[in-house]
Formats: C-alpha cells, structure tokens, sequence
C-alpha cells in the first residue's frame, strides 16, 4: 500500500510541477499579449506600418467602426492614407488563451488632435491571435466605437 502511496504522490508532483510551468508560460504569454493589443494601438494612431506589419497576419481581416469589412492590405492603405492625427491611450485588456491561440479584448480611448481642438471617442473591441514561429500575429479585429445612446438610434428615438 505505501508503494501505491508513493507512486501517487510522485505523479501528482509531476502534474504540479507541469501545471506551475504551464501557469507561467500562460502569464507572461498574457503579459506579451496585452503588450502587444495596446503596441498595435499606438501604432495604427502613430501611422507605424512597420509595427503593423510585424502584428498582423497575412490572412488579418478587421471590421472597423463604422462596420466596413477590410482586408491587410486595404487596412494598412487605409492607416497610410488617413488624414486625422491621433493618441491611443489603452485599457481594459483581458486575454483568453486556447493552446497557441488567444481572443483578446479591450478598449481604446482615441484623443483626435484638430484645428479646433481635441476630440476625444471610446471604444470596444475583440481580437484573436494565434502563436507560431515564436511571435503572435493578430489575424481579426473587431472594433466598435462606445455610445449609450445606440439603441435610441436604431430605434428612431431622439437622442
């Protein structure tokens, strides 16, 4: 009986060795995630197609605020040739890992600098990223801008 005892007990050493390794790597792969949402952030208010391109995946399709479908390369023509200078500031991120893939949430405060001063918009969005060949490529995005008043105007309603 002490035998059996003792074989459980060096496996479920095993399994808590492997679980605490596991739970690290999922750390600072949530660390780098989260690091990498807010980069591609400040990067696409910054115009850096470069970081851009080293996020986005060649299969990367995004959906953007007003519900138009782009692919990487319409996206980063649209980044490139965009006319408004703006700020990111990044909140809010939570990331959900599923083995090499991950669904990444937040939100983004734009800060749009004009002529007549700041403008400053909120939004929403959903990511997901997969890991390969040592890096994570965001391959969806799904942004949305926030507005409470959203169901008076699908609805008609003044607002």
């Amino acid at each position: 009986m002490s035998k059996t005892l003792l074989a459980a007990a060096a496996v479920g050493l095993l399994f808590a060795g492997t679980s605490a390794e596991a739970a690290a790597t999922d750390e600072g792969a949530v660390s780098e995630l989260r690091t990498l949402a807010c980069e591609a952030g400040q990067a696409y208010a910054r115009k850096d197609l470069e970081a851009l391109e080293r996020l986005s995946a060649e299969d990367y399709v995004q959906t953007d605020v007003r519900g138009k479908v782009l692919n990487r390369h319409e996206w980063l023509e649209f980044v490139k040739n965009r006319d408004s200078v703006l700020t990111v500031a990044c909140g809010d991120v939570s990331v959900r890992l599923y083995g090499e893939t991950a669904v990444v949430t937040g939100g983004w405060t734009y800060t749009s600098h004009g002529e007549t001063g700041d403008v400053v918009t909120q939004s929403r969005w959903t990511s997901v990223w997969t890991h390969a060949n040592g890096s994570w490529k965001r391959h969806v995005f799904q942004n949305t801008y926030v507005n409470g008043k959203a169901d008076r105007c699908a609805m008609g309603l003044p607002h």
